[in-house]
């Protein structure tokens, strides 16, 4: 058997809050609920157990210091419900949330979907969701009974809504499957309601949509689902992201992409074009000879970042054949192709060159 101070990890001086406070992670770290089919993870839970009942004991412990293991044998039993208090201060919320001896049933979470167009989704704003929300039964008045009825204490968990499990030395504290938590059966339940106690209506909700939502997405609300049994706390509200494409727009991450047709002139004189943003029109100036293909950034008018920085804008240009709408400008496209010389188109003449010819 090794030493109980060495078990919990504590000095022999160690006052009961640090014996307390270790025998807590201890018991954090090895319990067999969390570490299932661990024969190790048992046995030193158990060892751990046994240190923390004989050095919480003014008694016990005064007795182990001067004769060892042999002057505590058999005595630290009695001591087992102390062990169980403490693990159930740890763990007595697992299967629902304990105020006094009651168990409080968080409520159920609820889901919907949304669809966004796409300057939404990325800039963010708000939106009205509509979502199913329980409301008191007005027949029963909540009770969940007929009305001339009461709901009966439930004889499971004596009105508790809660039941305790044991573990070995440990116990947990679990969910009446009875009363299902409320602590109360209903005989004669409510025709309206169906004992529920509560109906469901529709309820339009304002949300507010982060900046940068993308397509697939599924957001969180806290408390914004059903409500507890018992006053316990709301469930949440979880929300799946579906996002239009955009008809220019492209997003790639925290970038945009978009492809900008120019005319002949805008590329070969280099003039000023507009660029569509999801902020409006701006004005870029184009360099002479832009050919097609090329990539220009608008820096932060891209995705809004979590740190609050944006991503950029890539605009690919895509130079526009004109088709002639009239005889004046067949004209002009004749004359323009007899004074233009082999050195105006490089790639051409470059491609050319490669054949041979």
């Amino acid at each position: 058997m090794r030493d109980f101070y060495e078990v919990l990890g504590v000095e022999r001086t160690a006052d009961t809050l640090a014996i307390k406070s270790a025998f807590r992670r201890l018991a954090h770290q090895f319990h067999p609920d969390k570490n299932p089919g661990d024969r190790t993870a048992e046995e030193r839970f158990k060892e751990a157990t046994q240190a923390y009942e004989v050095l919480t004991d003014r008694g016990l412990r005064e007795r182990y210091d001067r004769l060892g293991p042999e002057g505590i044998n058999g005595a630290a039993r009695s001591r087992t419900q102390s062990a169980k208090d403490v693990f159930s201060e740890i763990f007595g919320d697992i299967f629902g949330r304990r105020q006094g001896n009651t168990v409080r049933e968080k409520g159920k979470d609820r889901s919907v979907e949304v669809v966004l167009d796409f300057r939404t989704a990325v800039m963010g704003g708000e939106r009205m969701v509509d979502v199913n929300r329980s409301e008191r039964c007005t027949n029963c008045r909540g009770t969940g009974a007929k009305p001339g009825s009461v709901p009966q204490i439930c004889h499971a968990c004596g009105g508790t809504g809660g039941i305790r499990v044991q573990h070995s030395i440990t116990s947990v504290h679990k969910l009446c499957a009875y009363c299902k938590g409320r602590g109360k059966v209903i005989g004669s339940p409510c025709v309206t309601c169906n004992g529920e106690g509560t109906s469901q209506s529709k309820q339009a909700l304002r949300i507010n949509l982060p900046p940068g939502t993308e397509n697939g997405a599924i957001l969180r609300f806290n408390g914004e689902g059903e409500p507890g049994v018992g006053g316990a706390p709301p469930g949440d509200l979880h929300v799946s992201v579906t996002v239009n494409p955009h008809p220019v727009f492209v997003r790639e991450g925290e970038d945009i992409h978009i492809e900008l047709p120019v005319t002949p002139a805008d590329a070969i004189l280099g003039l000023p074009v507009e660029v569509p943003t999801l902020e409006g029109r701006v004005r870029m100036r184009l360099p002479p000879g832009t050919q097609t293909g090329r990539v220009f950034r608008l820096r932060g008018k891209g995705v809004p970042k979590s740190d609050g920085e944006r991503g950029d804008q890539h605009v690919r240009i895509f130079v526009e054949t004109p088709l002639p709408a009239s005889e004046r400008e067949r004209q002009l496209m004749e004359e323009l192709a007899r004074v233009q010389q082999n050195a105006s188109y490089p790639l051409r003449a470059s491609f050319w060159k490669k054949f041979g010819g």
